[in-house]
């Protein structure tokens, strides 16, 4: 945030729109208000939303903390990307984490072992969840705290940024009696909001809808999914619950995590020779991968290669800020290597590149201060899109699986068979002045 001389003599939390801290994490309501007014007498108390809200004014979704002996780091994570603000000084930074770990119900003296709690933000009428994260490193304290939006603001395929074609496509798919769909993202990817959204762009109201959740992993309640729990802790898997919740006979199972083989197979038996459809998810970085990964739980690779149905993978990009995009002519040799036919794509666009250093002086030689957006702040992109990758997964892609199981034989065979992997639909990005050819470089890495 830039600063005036005037502004400088101030602490940055009073030029900062105000927040309202609320507890969480208390055994009640009267421990949770406890730790409010305790968490209020510290001077720090006023510098803590300042740092939440000097986040969210930059449109910040996680805050990383870094104690060393002397100092306090903060970094913010804006559209994906890592961001240094300045520094606190270790007794600030001390103090201000004390009153997030007291109005998160967590242990204010503790700074070796790992601890985790909650606590909620109003900021400009929005309401956020934080959870908080802290664990001792050798140089002294590591704390990530995470802000969500109590409500959010994705809540359709559409909004996530699919493409109208493969809206119409994954909703056939997803709607079919029976099948097994993978859901896949790489960390840090959107795979929670991704999953969330897909599950309910699935007809709910007229198929029976079941979720084999770990309890130890909360989910987001979904409507109409009714979830049935197994302990981890106990050594127990999606395999340990079936065989009582198939007396009821849903129609559709939705298992966030596979865990083993076992869970796997019976599922598997379950499209192939009842006519099922499996739900489910994994953590990687396209739809061949994502085959993979669920291979790699050792399921009888014969039930798995025909159950299997479809995975929708994807990748997200940061969106270039409309305020400044520049735009240039594409050489004939980059549209070629892109893919795009002559004469389709007039012109591409970039972020904004600040002239030359001879052009940033008047006449007289004089500097010429160049103007910052105030749109994106001078960062070139403002928000995120997805690029999504929708493999259907046919008898070729079938025969890999079983004979040549390999991450290079599956795109290559699937490409063969016409299907379009995350380059190419990230390429349609570009074309449409969504992102740049080096952000989609960046993403894809």
């Amino acid at each position: 945030m830039a600063r005036n001389k005037k502004d400088q003599e101030r602490p940055l939390h009073e030029l900062l729109p105000q927040v309202t801290l609320k507890p969480m994490g208390g055994e009640s309501d009267q421990q949770n208000q406890g730790n409010l007014l305790a968490a209020k007498q510290s001077p720090a108390f006023p510098v803590a939303g300042g740092v939440i809200s000097h986040a969210l004014t930059k449109r910040g979704d996680r805050i990383m903390l870094d104690y060393t002996q002397n100092a306090t780091s903060v970094r913010f994570e804006v559209d994906g990307i890592w961001m240094n603000v300045d520094p606190y000084d270790r007794a600030t930074g001390d103090a201000f984490l004390a009153v997030f770990k007291k109005i998160a119900n967590l242990n204010v003296q503790d700074r070796r072992n790992r601890q985790e709690g909650r606590f909620g933000v109003v900021f400009q009428a929005g309401q956020y969840i934080c959870t908080i994260t802290a664990q001792g490193v050798k140089t002294g304290e590591r704390v990530l705290i995470k802000i969500m939006p109590k409500k959010s603001k994705l809540e359709t395929l559409e909004d996530l940024g699919m493409r109208e074609k493969m809206r119409e496509q994954f909703r056939e798919l997803i709607n079919q009696t029976e099948g097994f769909v993978i859901i896949a993202a790489p960390p840090g990817g959107g795979l929670t909001t991704t999953w969330r959204v897909a599950l309910t762009a699935a007809d709910r109201f007229v198929r029976d809808f079941v979720a084999i959740e770990d309890k130890r992993v909360p989910e987001d309640e979904i409507i109409n999914v009714g979830p049935i729990h197994y302990d981890s802790a106990e050594g127990k898997s999606p395999a340990d619950v079936l065989p009582s919740l198939l007396l009821k006979q849903p129609d559709v199972f939705v298992v966030p995590e596979m865990v083993n083989g076992k869970s796997v197979e019976m599922l598997c038996d379950q499209v192939n020779d009842n006519h099922k459809l499996v739900i489910t998810r994994t953590v990687a970085t396209d739809a061949a991968e994502a085959l993979l990964r669920i291979a790699a739980l050792k399921p009888p690779m014969a039930e798995y290669s025909k159950a299997v149905s479809m995975v929708l993978a994807t990748r997200l990009v940061r969106k270039l800020c409309e305020a400044c995009r520049q735009p240039f002519q594409p050489t004939p040799q980059m549209l070629q290597k892109l893919g795009i036919p002559a004469g389709r794509v007039g012109v591409l666009y970039r972020e904004f590149q600040p002239p030359p250093p001879e052009q940033r002086v008047d006449q007289k030689g004089r500097p010429i201060e160049i103007e910052i957006c105030k749109k994106c702040e001078g960062i070139g992109y403002r928000g995120r899109t997805a690029i999504f990758e929708l493999m259907v997964v046919t008898d070729a892609i079938r025969e890999v699986l079983l004979k040549q199981p390999s991450v290079d034989n599956i795109r290559r065979v699937a490409k063969a068979g016409g299907h379009r992997g995350l380059q190419e639909e990230g390429i349609l990005l570009v074309a449409q002045g969504i992102t740049s050819l080096q952000e989609l470089q960046r993403a894809l890495k």
